[in-house]
Order: structure tokens, then sequence, then C-alpha cells
């Protein structure tokens, strides 16, 4: 057969191993999409199985569209017979079969996100929540996970350990009534309904099994425990399983998957026959020297290391970078490097651990103009929380004489008004605007005579906390007011009583964009930084196809580019300071999962950089992350070591009159004394409970004694 001859030795066993069940490894690059594409084609031509009696699970419909379109190329017409399908849509025909059995019609409904959000419209009127306080897709959400880990409405009331939470769980339960009777299922409900019924009915489970003789599965390593049932459930005595993943790459377990299932693969199918596809077709051998020294620092693996005969011998580059301006400046400067030798921007990447890492690198590649596109993510000036903690800013602003009604508040107040939720109500909402016809509507809130006595008092309270915020302008450095406006406005209690780790690492990242930009112009005030920020958000770029891809790691799986840069490689990022709390090795193992799929997608070029500049955040210095020193030295092109500044980078055109031991006293902390001054920053002791400060040593809060 023509599609075996381009197949090496391991591919070939894995495509015409028939007998027995199979577990494919297939490492990066490794080519399992062709070696599936052989099998089938091999069972059907070379041993006569029917087409419709081979089934293929993919998990996206990308996926699904590509086995299609190549086993047409093969197969022609008989392709269309073979059962290629998503886990979902396969649980979708075995419920339009026999959904009676479990009590809903063949007609079934299927929820898509536009209907779950008509469900809990009324629901959300009925109990009086603004979307904007409690958003449709944090509900949904949170309804997912519920149903993922079969927890019902009423634990999950139970569970349930805030306010918040048990408005969710009370939502949930609404939600629940509506849709079963509407006698609809959403995308979850799908895969646990045909599990219920798979295993509930042995009629519907025989049927299935009687019509399948070859089962494939792609991805295997992401499957989590419910899918896996689905996949035995239909799997016959006489059927025969192949699977197709990698444990080296499973970095989804936060969603539900379990590497375990593929490694205990062999103990629930015994006489299984496991076959290792090492050779790589991807990327050249210096990169793949480095990923697998890293990833055999894994225990929980089954061993193997990849290997390629492509051209090339370019080792990885690894920068240490000042801080985190100079980072993507240097990242900046390699890719017009590249750019003067004829690489294209649409075959370069930079890939980064957390979302929040984008902020520095779209400021940079805009100012130097380079063209970029966040793929699967939303520009960091853009996310919800980011854009909240502006409209705060704005609204402490002094007044501006172009607008003397102060009409342009009005956008960031609405934005605000119930973040974190205050219960003004949309009707309140709509009586402020109407009344606000000579004036914002902030002014209008400060004389409630119109308005009912709740509404007044909950307005009342808005107006109190941004008058706080206005009195205490003057009194903070602009990343001190920052904080102080997080915590005042009770925006930082809401997210941490909700545990949305993402956003509170995005805010932390706008604090050091806050302190840099202070850096780099000490006398910066608040209406320069918002003035700054909009003209950044201001300059639209057209989504290009020539441009640089910024994207997280775990949305450049299965993705490849000529050139990536790993970025933000530091310590508590990657990894996460969330795993290397949880301690243990499972945590720390899936980080170096992600890392290792990092690399991996490279095919010519590696750059890993870090910066061991100072964070303004942590008050302390970044350190590479750990997995730097897993990476033997053979295999780097260079180490490049910039001199580390042992302080904070300043200005040089403004000086301070301090000196270590002045006496001083400010605004807010009251009396202490000077213990260092390095540039404009003043690290100063205070009295009671204060303690050290670091705080700009120009603000006028802060006067000598």
């Amino acid at each position: 057969m023509e599609i075996l001859s381009t197949l090496n030795q391991n591919q070939k066993q894995a495509a015409m191993t028939i007998d027995s069940h199979v577990r494919i490894i297939a490492g990066a690059g490794s080519g399992k999409t062709r070696v599936l594409m052989a099998r089938i084609v091999y069972l059907i031509k070379e041993c006569g199985v029917w087409p419709n009696r081979i089934l293929a699970i993919t998990f996206t419909n990308k996926a699904t569209n590509e086995m299609k379109e190549r086993l047409f190329a093969q197969l022609d017409t008989q392709a269309q017979q073979v059962r290629i399908s998503t886990i979902h849509a396969l649980c979708v025909r075995i419920l339009r079969e026999d959904a009676l059995e479990i009590g809903y019609p063949s007609s079934f409904t299927i929820l898509d996100s536009d209907d779950q959000k008509a469900i809990l419209r009324p629901i959300y009127k009925k109990m009086d929540i603004q979307v904007k306080a409690l958003p449709f897709g944090k509900v949904l959400n949170y309804i997912s996970g519920y149903k993922t880990e079969n927890i019902n409405p009423n634990q999950a009331f139970d569970m349930a350990c805030n306010d918040e939470m048990e408005t969710i769980s009370q939502i949930y339960k609404q939600y629940e009534t509506k849709r079963k009777e509407m006698k609809a299922l959403d995308f979850d409900d799908l895969l646990l309904e045909a599990h219920k019924l798979l295993k509930r009915c042995e009629r519907v489970r025989t049927k299935w099994q009687n019509r399948l003789d070859y089962i494939h599965v792609d991805e295997f390593q992401d499957v989590d425990p419910i899918q896996y049932d689905i996949i035995r459930l239909l799997t016959s005595k006489t059927c025969r399983l192949c699977v197709v993943g990698d444990p080296d790459q499973t970095i989804y377990t936060w969603r539900g998957a379990s590497v375990d299932i593929i490694m205990r693969f062999d103990l629930d199918f015994p006489d299984c026959k496991t076959v290792i596809l090492d050779q790589n077709y991807r990327s050249i051998q210096p990169i793949l020297d480095a990923s697998n020294a890293l990833i055999r620092n894994n225990q929980n693996r089954i061993q193997k290391d990849l290997f390629s005969t492509i051209a090339g011998n370019q080792k990885i580059k690894m920068q240490n970078c000042i801080d985190d301006n100079d980072e993507p400046l240097f990242v900046s400067r390699q890719i017009i490097e590249l750019r003067k030798k004829g690489v294209e921007f649409k075959d370069i990447a930079i890939l980064y651990r957390s979302n929040f890492s984008s902020r520095s690198f779209e400021r940079v590649l805009r100012k130097v103009g380079i063209p970029y596109t966040i793929y699967g993510g939303i520009r960091f000036y853009e996310r919800q929380e980011i854009k909240d903690l502006l409209s705060y800013l704005k609204m402490c602003t002094l007044p501006d004489e172009n607008d003397p009604k102060q009409m342009s508040m009005d956008l960031a107040l609405l934005r605000i008004i119930n973040q974190p939720r205050r219960g003004i109500g949309a009707k309140t909402i709509e009586n402020l605007q109407q009344l606000a016809v000579d004036e914002n509507i902030y002014e209008v809130m400060k004389n409630t005579k119109e308005l009912s006595k709740a509404s007044a008092l909950k307005c009342k309270a808005f107006v109190d906390v941004i008058e706080d915020l206005r009195s205490h302008r003057q009194d903070y450095s602009l990343e001190d007011f920052f904080q102080y406006v997080l915590e005042t406005t009770g925006y930082l209690k809401m997210l941490e009583e909700n545990n949305e780790e993402d956003r509170i690492e995005n805010l932390k990242e706008l604090k050091q964009d806050i302190a840099s930009s202070v850096n780099e112009n000490p006398d910066l005030s608040l209406e320069e930084y918002l003035q700054d920020v909009a003209l950044f958000t201001d300059k639209s770029q057209e989504e290009k196809l020539n441009s640089v891809t910024l994207m997280t790691v775990h949305a450049a799986k299965g993705l490849e580019f000529e050139n990536v840069f790993i970025v933000n490689f530091n310590e508590g990022v990657f990894p996460s300071s969330r795993a290397i709390d949880e301690g243990g090795n499972k945590s720390l193992e899936e980080e170096r999962r992600l890392c290792y799929v990092a690399m991996t997608r490279a095919k010519n070029r590696l750059c890993i950089s870090w910066n061991s500049g100072y964070s303004y955040l942590l008050e302390t210095y970044k350190t590479p992350s750990r997995f730097v020193a897993e990476i033997p030295e053979r295999f780097i092109e260079e180490k490049e070591e910039k001199k580390v500044e042992s302080k904070p980078q300043m200005s040089s055109k403004s000086k301070t009159k301090y000196r270590k031991g002045d006496l001083v006293d400010h605004k807010v902390y009251g009396k202490g004394v000077v213990i260092s001054i390095e540039g404009n920053i003043a690290t100063i002791a205070f009295q009671q409970n204060f303690g050290v400060k670091k705080l700009n040593a120009l603000h006028p809060s802060l006067k000598k004694l």
C-alpha cells in the first residue's frame, strides 16, 4: 500500500497491529494523524473491514474535519462511511436514538451558549441580579464545573463558601429546573446523559457494541474519566481499541484530564501492545535534545527520547534580561533581526504561561511597529478587570477643562457602579440616566432626592467610596494609590472570595505597569498615565495574516512555528506560584509537561527568556525558572548574562533631597526614618504598624523633618 510506504518502522507497526488493543505513545511532531489515517485505510483496503464498523473519536471539530479530508483523499466515497466524530457529537447520536430510556424525547434541544444565557435572563430578573455584577459566562462556567464533578444544585448550595456562591447555586437550581422543563441538554449534559444511558441500559450498550469492530481515540492523554468510561462501554470483547496520545503532553488536568488514564491503559486492557513513535518530523535535533533533557525529570511518564533527521544545528538561546521592560525590547530586537533575514512575522510566536504576561510585550511591539495577534485571548487592556480598575482610576481624575459637565466619566461610572455588587438595579440606573440632563450621572447620585430611600442609600454608598478615593489620591504614589483603590472598593476582596486567581494576576500586572511607567517618568500623574493607556488602546491594529502570534502555551497545543520565544520564564510564573504552593510532584510535573509542549512547538529556532529585575509588586528580585537548570549547557547556544541592577533603575532627570538617616513625615504613614535612597526611590521605616515602605521620594505627601 502506498500510504504504508511513507511510514517509518514504528509507524507501520502501529498502523498494522490490528489483532489486539493498541496504545500508541506519539511524541510531539511524530506524525500521529498520518498513522491513524494509514491504520484506517489499511483496515478497509487490506483487511476488508466495512467502513461503518470503524469509529474514530476526536476532541475538536478541526481535528474531525482534517481527518475526514485526509481519508477522502485515500478512500474517496468510502471515507464518508467511516464514523469520524468528536466525543460530543457521538454522544448526541447515541442519545438521539434512545433518549426516551432516560426521560428525554429524541428531538431534545441542544443548548448553545446563547440559549443558556436566554434561560438565565429571566432568572436574573427574578432575583434582581445585574449581569455586570455577575456575568453569565462566570455562572455558566461554575454550572459546567458542577456538572463535570457530578454536583447537583443542592450540593452546590451546601458547598457555598460566600454569598455569591450561594447565589450561583440558586441560579444553578433554577437553570436546571427550566432546562428539564424544556427537555433540553447543554454541552455537559450530552456526555453525562449518554454515559448514564450506556451504563444503565444494556440493550442500548449492546446495540452500539455490535456496530463497532475498531475504535480509535485521538489525543487520548486529554480524556477525562467520564469520557474514558464512555469509550470503555462502547468497546465489546471482540472490538479492538486503539488509543493515541502522549503522557508528556497531558496539560489539561485542570479541566478533568488525568495522565493516569493513558499510563494505566495496559492494566485496563492487559493484552494491549504499546508502540512508541519517537521520530519527530517538526524540529531540529538541538531543540529536541533540550526538550528531552527537561522532560526526563518527570517520573510519571513512559520513557522516550525524540529524535529528528531534519537538517539544522542551531542550539537554543537563553537570555536573562534586566527587567520587564528590557525583556520585550530584547525579543522585539530579535524579531527585527529575523525579519532582516527574510523571516515572515507569521512564522514567529511568543508563548507565555499566563495571559497577564502579554502586557509588556503588547506595549513594546506596538511601539516599535511589529504587527501582532493575540491568539485565543483578549488584549491586556481590554480585559474586564483591567477596564474596571481603569474606570475607577478615571473617577479619581481631576476635572477636564474641555468637558465642563464631566460627561466623559459617565461611561466609567456605568461600568463600575455594580463592580463589586452594590444592589443598584437596572431601574435605578435608568432613573439616574434620565435625571442626568444638565450634569453627569455622578453629580445626580450625590443629590438623590428624587430616588427611593433604598436606592438613595445604595447610591450614597457608592459616592462615599469614590469621594474617599478622591480625598486620598494625593497621599500616595501612583502604584500605592492603585493598591488603595483595589482594597477600598472591595474589588480585590471580591476576586479573592471567588478564587479568581487569573484576574488577580492581571491586576498585579497592571500595578507593575503603573510602577514601570513611574520608573520611566517619576513626575507622571494619574491623568497622564490614563491618557497614555487610552492612546495605546486607541491605536487600533487590524488582525493581519502576517503578524507575530502571542498566545498562552495551552493555546499553542497542536500548533507549530518556525521561530518560538518562550518569555517571562521566571520562578512563580513558569512554574506557576499556584503549582509551587500546592507542593509535591504532581503539579510541578504538569508544569514541566507544559514547558515541554512550549519547547516542542519550535521548528528551527527556540529562545527562552526571563527577567531578573526588581519587582515593585513583590518588593524583591525575580529569579529564573527552576526549569532553566534542567536544560544542560551543552544544548544552549549562549547564555548571555546581562548585569542585573542591584536596585531599580531610575530616571536620572530628577534628584532627591533625602539622605540615609533622615527623619521624614508622610501624610498617611506618619513619621519614619530613611533607610536607603536609590535614584528617586526612598526606603523608609515607619512607626506604628506601617513597617518598611518603598516610596517615590519626590511625592508631595513626603516631607523632611
